[in-house]
C-alpha cells in the first residue's frame, strides 16, 4: 500500500446553540459528519442570553440546556462519530466581541477530551476569519446561502408553528401545544373532528382507556386510590406516545387538574402523585362544556374552539 494515499484521522467541529434544533443545523451536521472520522458538536449556552431569546420569541415554554442535548442525542444516536459536549459561555462577552475568552473555553474542553481538530465546520461567513485566526484550523462553509434549507432558528423562535416542517422530529414533541376538550355525550366528540381537522393525535379520556385495559366488568365500577394513580400514569403515558407523532396540537378529553379535582372529590384529599402531573404536565389550553351554552349549536362550538386553537398556534 502506498503510504501517501493513506487519509489521516480528521476531526471535525460544529458550533451551535440550537435553538431550536432545525433542518438546517442537521443538514450541516451530516454533511460535516460525512467529511471527517470524528465530529465534535459544541453546544453554547448562557443563562441570560437564552432567556433573553426565549423572552423575545413566540415559543410555548423555553428549552433548557438539557432539552437541547436530548435533541441532539435522539437525532444523531445512529451517527456513532458524533459527539456532543455542553459549552458554558458564562462570563463571556456576547457575539460578535470575546472571541479570545471564548476560544480558550473551548480549547479546555477539547484539552480535556484529547480532541485536536482538523477542521470546523460553519454556516456563517462572518465567522470563517475568526475560526481560522483563533484555532489555526481549515474552516469549510455549509449552505452558507441556505440554498438547500432555508430557514433560521431565529424564524422559528419567532413562528414555531409556521414553520413546524422545520424542527428537527426530536425537537417537536417539546413545542407541541396540548389541549383537552372535556365534555360528555355530544360533545366528547369534539376534541376527535379537531383533531382529524388538524390532522393530529387524539387521546381519549383516561377513565376509558384506563378501564378498557384494568377491567372486564365495567358494571357498578367504583375506582379506589390506586385505581386514579394507575389511571393518571397511564394517561400520561398515551400523551407522550402521541406527542411523538402529533402535528403541532394535541387533543384529549382529560387533563391531570380536572383529574386531579375527580379524585379530591371523591375523597376529599390530594394526592401528591395527581398534584405532580398537574404542575408539572401543564396544558395550554383547557376548554370545558361548562364554557357553551346549551343552545349553542354543534357547528358554533366546533368553531368557536377554532378560533381558540389557532390564537394558540400565532
Amino acid at each position: 500500500m502506498n503510504i501517501s494515499s493513506v487519509a489521516t484521522h480528521q476531526i471535525g467541529l460544529v458550533f451551535g446553540k440550537f435553538y431550536p434544533l432545525h433542518c438546517g443545523h442537521i443538514y450541516l451536521i451530516e454533511k460535516a459528519a460525512s467529511q471527517v472520522d470524528e465530529l465534535h458538536i459544541l453546544l453554547g449556552c448562557e443563562q441570560n442570553r437564552d432567556l433573553k431569546l426565549f423572552q423575545d420569541s413566540h415559543m410555548p415554554r423555553q428549552p433548557g440546556v438539557e432539552d437541547r442535548f436530548l435533541w441532539l442525542q435522539k437525532t444523531f444516536k445512529n451517527r456513532h462519530n458524533v459527539h456532543t459536549h455542553v459549552l458554558d459561555e458564562a462570563g463571556i462577552a456576547s457575539y460578535p466581541n470575546g472571541w479570545q475568552d471564548w476560544s480558550d473555553r473551548v480549547k479546555s474542553i477539547l484539552d480535556k477530551h484529547h480532541v485536536v481538530p482538523s477542521v470546523i465546520f460553519t454556516s456563517e461567513p462572518q465567522d470563517v476569519e475568526h475560526y481560522k485566526h483563533y484555532f489555526q484550523t481549515a474552516v469549510k462553509l455549509i449552505d452558507a446561502d441556505r440554498d438547500f434549507v432555508n430557514i433560521s432558528a431565529t424564524k422559528i423562535r419567532q413562528q414555531p408553528y409556521d414553520n413546524w416542517h422545520f424542527i428537527a422530529q426530536k425537537a417537536r414533541p417539546f413545542f407541541i401545544k396540548r389541549i383537552a376538550i372535556i365534555g360528555r355525550s355530544e360533545f366528547s366528540k369534539v376534541p376527535k373532528q379537531l383533531a382529524n381537522i388538524y390532522n393530529t393525535e387524539y387521546v381519549g379520556n383516561g377513565y376509558v382507556n384506563y378501564i378498557n385495559c384494568s377491567y372486564q366488568d365495567n358494571a357498578n365500577l367504583v375506582f379506589n386510590k390506586s385505581d386514579y394513580i394507575s389511571m393518571a400514569k397511564l394517561h400520561a403515558e398515551r400523551l407522550h406516545a402521541a406527542s411523538l407523532s402529533a402535528n403541532r396540537v394535541l387533543f384529549t378529553s382529560l387533563d391531570f387538574r380536572t383529574l386531579h379535582h375527580y379524585y379530591q372529590t371523591a375523597f376529599q384529599s390530594s394526592n401528591t402523585i395527581l398534584q405532580e402531573l398537574e404542575e408539572n404536565y401543564p396544558f395550554d389550553l383547557i376548554i370545558n362544556e361548562t364554557d357553551f351554552d346549551d343552545c349553542d349549536s354543534a357547528l358554533s362550538v366546533v368553531e368557536e374552539i377554532l378560533k381558540m386553537v389557532e390564537k394558540q398556534l400565532h
